[in-house]
């Protein structure tokens, strides 16, 4: 969520100047990130034992909420707390970090953990920072609306030619939420979203309106999963 991304999706998003009531409601369509929202996840983390060729697994339950958002500088900021990603190279009982979700006016989304995005929380009550100067590509992890083989990332991996250092869009396919507590009902379409380096490969299944429904993380050399699927999701714009 994934230098990579993050999540540790979805995050999956993750927000600032006045911005009008309508495009407030343009961001809570496509990727929730009102203060109350939650996303309520469950599946497994692997991790390395000596013992054991395959790992030990953790079966975890993992929520995902917005604590904060402001409207700046024509952009959202979102504190979001436990983003998908804190579970990586963990044995299931990560600490949830906060992390900040920006979003333009152009439905990027940018994703700021660990020292960026405590950098950018202790501004958020700054009514002088320039929030313009925060979002960087290199930080950039999704654009809406999806296409299969858009590319979000900074100058270097949009330069390569086999799609590695970089966050790809898929194909759509449908998405298995027919279990999943709090989300709308009927068919809704997923686009799922991949980051691969050579030593790691992280995606996550994207839903319009509702967020990240999946996420994982594969190491390719000592065991490190993470594998989760949405279980309950709260939007916090709605009662």
């Amino acid at each position: 969520m994934p230098p990579r991304r993050a999540i540790s999706f979805a995050a999956l998003a993750l927000v600032l100047c006045a911005v009008s009531a309508r495009g407030q409601n343009k961001t809570d369509e496509d990727f929730p990130l009102t203060p109350g929202t939650y996303w309520l996840y469950q599946g497994m983390v692997r991790y390395w034992v000596k013992a054991l060729d395959n790992g030990k697994i953790a079966h975890v339950t993992w929520k995902t909420s917005v604590a904060r958002a402001i409207h700046r500088d024509g952009l959202t900021i979102a504190v979001v707390k436990g983003m998908p990603g804190d579970l990586d190279w963990s044995e299931g009982n990560a600490t949830p970090s906060l992390s900040v979700v920006i979003r333009t006016q152009d439905a990027k989304f940018y994703l700021l953990e660990d020292d960026e995005a405590k950098s950018a929380i202790a501004e958020l009550d700054n009514p002088h920072y320039s929030w313009q100067q925060v979002p960087i590509d290199d930080d950039w992890f999704l654009q809406l609306p999806l296409a299969k083989g858009k590319k979000f990332c900074g100058a270097n991996g949009m330069q390569r030619t086999d799609d590695y250092y970089c966050w790809v869009a898929g194909s759509p396919h449908a998405a298995e939420l027919a279990e999943a507590k709090g989300v709308p009902p009927g068919k809704h379409i997923a686009w799922r979203v991949e980051y691969f380096t050579n030593p790691d490969d992280t995606e996550f299944d994207f839903v319009p309106g509702i967020g990240m429904v999946t996420y994982e993380y594969h190491h390719h050399g000592t065991t490190a999963d993470t594998e989760l699927h949405l279980i309950e999701f709260h939007d916090g714009s709605k009662p």
